[in-house]
């Protein structure tokens, strides 16, 4: 349920500000907008102020919207009279108006992202460092003898301060099929570099990455002692309480909260028994850890959280504090490689190099809003963020019925001296129709085989 309500205020707030920056362009041209609509089906509430007032209507299905705006090439369903000034109609400004209105609707977007990115960065950017864990033997890290303790400096001459940078620029030397020039440095102080060839991964792309390459980030251990129990999860129903520590899972011992995780993690729906002790008594019950989609994998999950804060995360952190101006720039540098790293995506699949699987429909993303809400709400706000940028920058590829398609329309006005004819324009809707029709297609067959194949 947490997913689905993510994924809705998401939704809802990235098209809201989408079409209010169609809308806004819109009145600076002196356009008149006839109705401003977020979600499609029925209404569940209308306003107008005044008859030439714009209309605003919220509906039940919070997957779009769309502004509309006065056209005199429309004027059949408006008919003539005296309050109706057509000089305020879409069609009847000029080219920069139009493409302006235009590219609002993206422009938006991008501006939600970068305040977004920007007031998280503000408050100080607190990050893991890049210490090495566990390494999974027989890895491509084990192979570049990377070692458990040692702290990861640079990646091809770049330096990296935080483990989020370093597994950012490895899915990205991963996607150009490069092998990555990797320095560490001992707790001794010693520097040794390292050949990291990722280009032998198999697979696509994704934010597994550091798990393919055998890498995990290190952490101190944290006892098996239970912090939080979910209201309504299988541990609260197994009966189950903060405080209680984990001593055995089917007979074998658990050492740290991680292995009990991990044990939990790849037993979905499978009978579990477990021993705990609670007040120097010990206790057995037996559970069935309830099936729940993470990334379109299957994994169990139990309902019951560990306390952190009584866990010293001190010497395993990084905090980096930023003035406005120097939180700004970094926000931009975000959005920028992010901006790059889609089109670079789109590029590849546009040529056959990735794969369509990497097409998200509406479930992965609900997912991931759940994720993401589930984790805090900075998380939340950098994950709408990057929805929002992803939003802008589909919404300007040159597809007819998008953004960009209307923007290239009028870039071909701009260069005939007036409209492209009514046929061209036809073709050209059924074409995007198509394009976006078969692109739904995937993503909902990406998500089909993701959370019911697997």
């Amino acid at each position: 349920m947490t997913s689905v309500w993510a994924f809705i205020v998401a939704i809802g707030v990235l098209v809201t500000i989408h079409e209010f920056g169609h809308y806004l362009a819109a009145r600076s041209c002196g356009v008149r907008v006839l109705k401003f609509s977020i979600g499609f089906g029925r209404p569940i509430f209308k306003f107008q102020a005044h008859p030439q007032a714009t209309e605003w209507v919220l509906s039940w299905i919070p997957l779009g919207g769309y502004v509309k705006m006065l056209d005199s090439r429309e004027a059949i369903e408006m008919p003539s009279r005296p309050d109706v000034d057509w000089s305020q109609a879409f069609d009847r400004q000029a080219i920069a108006a139009k493409m302006w209105i235009v590219f609002a609707g993206p422009l938006a977007n991008l501006l939600l992202a970068f305040v977004c990115y920007w007031g998280l960065i503000a408050q100080g950017e607190t990050g893991l460092k890049p210490l090495i864990g566990p390494v999974e033997p027989g890895s491509l890290a084990a192979a570049a003898k990377l070692r458990q303790g040692d702290l990861i400096v640079s990646l091809d001459g770049q330096p990296v301060a935080t483990w989020q940078e370093v597994q950012w620029q490895m899915l990205e030397q991963w996607m150009a099929h490069r092998s990555l020039r990797v320095v560490t440095k001992t707790p001794q102080g010693e520097l040794h570099q390292h050949q990291l060839p990722l280009q032998q991964l198999a697979g696509e792309p994704d934010g597994e990455v550091m798990q393919k390459v055998g890498l995990a980030v290190l952490m101190p251990t944290v006892p098996a002692v239970i912090g939080e129990v979910l209201p309504g999860s299988v541990a609260q129903q197994s009966g189950l309480q903060p405080g209680d520590r984990i001593l055995k899972v089917n007979q074998k011992p658990i050492a740290d909260w991680q292995q009990f995780v991990k044990l939990v993690r790849a037993s979905p729906e499978q009978a579990l028994k477990l021993e705990y002790q609670r007040a120097e008594k010990s206790y057995e019950v037996k559970l069935l850890p309830e099936l729940t989609l993470q990334g379109g994998q299957k994994i169990g999950r139990l309902g019951a959280a560990v306390d952190m804060a009584a866990v010293d995360l001190t010497p395993y952190q990084v905090v980096r504090h930023f003035s406005l101006m120097q939180a700004a720039g970094r926000a931009l540098e975000k959005m920028q490689e992010t901006i790059a790293f889609t089109l670079k995506m789109l590029g590849k699949m546009v040529t056959g190099q990735a794969s369509l699987k990497a097409i998200s429909g509406p479930v992965s993303i609900a997912d991931a809003a759940g994720e993401s809400a589930d984790m805090g709400i900075k998380p939340y706000i950098g994950f709408i963020a990057l929805l929002s940028i992803s939003i802008a920058v589909m919404n300007l590829l040159p597809i007819p019925v998008l953004d960009g398609g209307h923007l290239l329309y009028h870039m071909a006005e701009l260069i005939r001296g007036e409209p492209l004819p009514e046929r061209v324009l036809a073709i050209g809707q059924r074409l995007g129709l198509g394009i976006l029709g078969a692109l739904m297609l995937i993503a909902f067959f990406n998500d089909i085989n993701r959370y019911l194949i697997g």
